[in-house]
């Protein structure tokens, strides 16, 4: 994950020179909210709607220069998700589609949480909106990011997920946010995470009556580097690779991290927040996260 606009991105210059210190080919660009009327926009922000964006278009351009590719993620934590402004599945889908237009995409992320998360009012509307795009496009790679409790999917995940099923709607790779939900005792990170991420292929066997190997298949596991928003929690360069050996073993869809942006040591006799966007809090090299997920091949 990288914020192209946000917490300090890297600027399309710099793009080729990560990407060959990293290994890294592939990001998920984050994210596009609405900024109203149904209008998508970088971060939700009137300021920077897509329909006139050049920067983002500039490190897109960039990534694919250097043999990478880059899909663009819709919704997070902060602010409005278009599927709850646009009126209907056709404007929903629209204004999707102006995105993937815009920027040429092969891969869509719908990255659903807090307000958007349960909200039953809309979560049919923004699948039948995907089965919309996968008409058009069958080609289309589609994932479905959901944050995590101690036991797996939330109830409301397992909603969205069902409104999915619902909908007719493909979904690729079911992003598990594996952080934020609190270290339970008794469990070190690297086993807490396993646990989860068990949990949810049990979820998905069960939702779509999947052996457990397709199950694994469809599961995209999302760490984060540092210190999470949970102090009880702690990512070090360790505890991503003895994860990745776990991804290895299942056969994930994907093994990534939030995020590029945080890759690197805080400044030195500066004072941070606990989880800053732009750092990882920790001692590290720049990029220590990168490189070891950027030895995932799925």
């Amino acid at each position: 994950y990288l914020m192209p606009l946000d917490n300090d991105p890297p600027s399309a210059s710099q793009m080729a020179g990560i990407m060959s210190e990293t290994g890294e080919k592939n990001f998920l660009l984050s994210f596009v909210l609405d900024s109203g009327n149904c209008t998508p926009a970088w971060d939700g922000d009137s300021s920077e709607p897509v329909s006139t964006d050049t920067t983002v278009a500039a490190l897109i351009s960039a990534i694919r220069a250097a043999g990478g590719d880059a899909g663009v993620s819709f919704g997070g934590y902060n602010g409005t998700e278009l599927g709850q402004d646009c009126s209907n599945a056709t404007t929903l889908a629209a204004a999707y589609q102006s995105v993937i237009t815009k920027y040429s995409l092969t891969h869509v992320d719908f990255d659903i949480e807090n307000t958007a998360l349960g909200d039953t009012a809309n979560e049919l509307k923004r699948f039948q909106a995907i089965k919309i795009l996968q008409s058009e496009d069958p080609g289309l790679t589609v994932s479905l990011t959901i944050p995590m409790t101690t036991v797996g999917l939330p109830d409301t995940g397992i909603g969205e997920i069902q409104q999915a099923i619902t909908a007719g709607a493909r979904i690729d790779v079911f992003g598990i946010e594996d952080f934020d939900y609190g270290l339970p005792a008794g469990q070190t990170q690297v086993s807490a995470d396993e646990t989860v991420a068990d949990d949810v292929a049990s979820q998905l066997e069960s939702l779509y009556g999947w052996s457990a190997a397709t199950a694994w298949a469809h599961i995209g596991m999302t760490l984060m580097n540092g210190h999470t928003d949970q102090p009880s929690e702690l990512f070090t360069p360790a505890t991503f690779t003895s994860l990745l050996g776990f991804a290895q073993q299942n056969d994930v869809a994907w093994f990534t991290f939030w995020s590029l942006n945080r890759d690197q040591p805080c400044p030195s006799g500066v004072t941070e927040p606990w989880a800053p966007g732009t750092c990882s809090n920790i001692t590290q090299n720049p990029y220590d996260f990168t490189k070891i997920v950027a030895q995932y091949a799925g």
